[in-house]
């Protein structure tokens, strides 16, 4: 009686049978990999692909070139500029720079360089002084600062003033301890700002000028005098370099 957990042996022909088809197995000789067909169908389907990379990117370009055709017209000629198209702006670059220094401005000017106030009107510094014509004046009028008639070791200011068609013409020189950043003249109109006009370094004075509009009625006597009532020369921290009164 056969154990009931343990299988039954197999047959004595199953046994031959397996070992005959393991004895053909080994005398099989496997045939040669087509390694050059492999590589043929491989070169093949890449130049499909390349092919059809190359139509798609084709199509992409000739999309731009029918909308220029189309825009250009049939017998080749442009049509009419689009409304939307504009005219470069002028840039800031194209703008001539004034020659003048700005109203209320200080401004460092090299010994002799002329600096237009108004046309026929323009001053220059030198080491000696001040240098100004005017459209009135037969010359160059100087004002020294190394001739002794100034007292260049206390702050003080001077004046000079004339009238030009419509308006006036102030200036003179300021000297004082520091750098000038605002000049203040007091009119009989009013207030306006000056413009001072220095020497590189720091020589101790420089030159400050204004223009103003004020009626005749405006002056102490009518005259083209009198207009200026005190001028002040600040630092940019606010001190007062210099300040002169010239009421009467």
């Amino acid at each position: 009686m056969n154990h009931p957990f343990r299988s039954p042996r197999p047959p004595a022909e199953a046994e031959r049978l397996r070992e005959a088809f393991a004895e053909a197995a080994y005398d099989v000789t496997p045939s040669v990999v087509p390694l050059a067909a492999i590589e043929r169908e491989g070169r093949r389907r890449r130049r499909r692909r390349g092919a059809a990379v190359l139509m798609a990117a084709c199509g992409v370009l000739l999309v731009p070139l029918a909308v220029v055709v189309f825009r250009t017209g049939a017998a080749g000629e442009p049509s009419a500029p689009s409304s939307s198209v504009r005219p470069p702006s002028p840039t800031a670059g194209t703008a001539s720079p004034s020659p003048s220094a700005p109203a209320g401005k200080v401004r460092v000017v090299a010994p002799g360089e002329r600096v237009t106030v108004s046309p026929g009107t323009r001053i220059w510094l030198t080491e000696d002084g001040k240098h100004w014509t005017e459209p009135d004046a037969p010359g160059p009028q100087f004002r020294s600062v190394s001739d002794g008639n100034l007292d260049m070791s206390t702050p003080g200011i001077t004046l000079q003033e004339s009238g030009q068609g419509d308006g006036y013409f102030l200036s003179g020189i300021f000297h004082g301890p520091g750098e000038p950043a605002r000049v203040t003249v007091t009119t009989s109109a009013g207030d306006v700002d000056g413009t001072a006009l220095v020497l590189a370094g720091k020589p101790g004075w420089g030159v400050w000028y204004a223009q103003v509009r004020v009626p005749k009625s405006a002056t102490p006597d009518g005259s083209m005098t009198g207009v200026t009532e005190r001028v002040t020369v600040h630092d940019s921290a606010g001190r007062v370099i210099a300040t002169q009164d010239f009421t009467p």
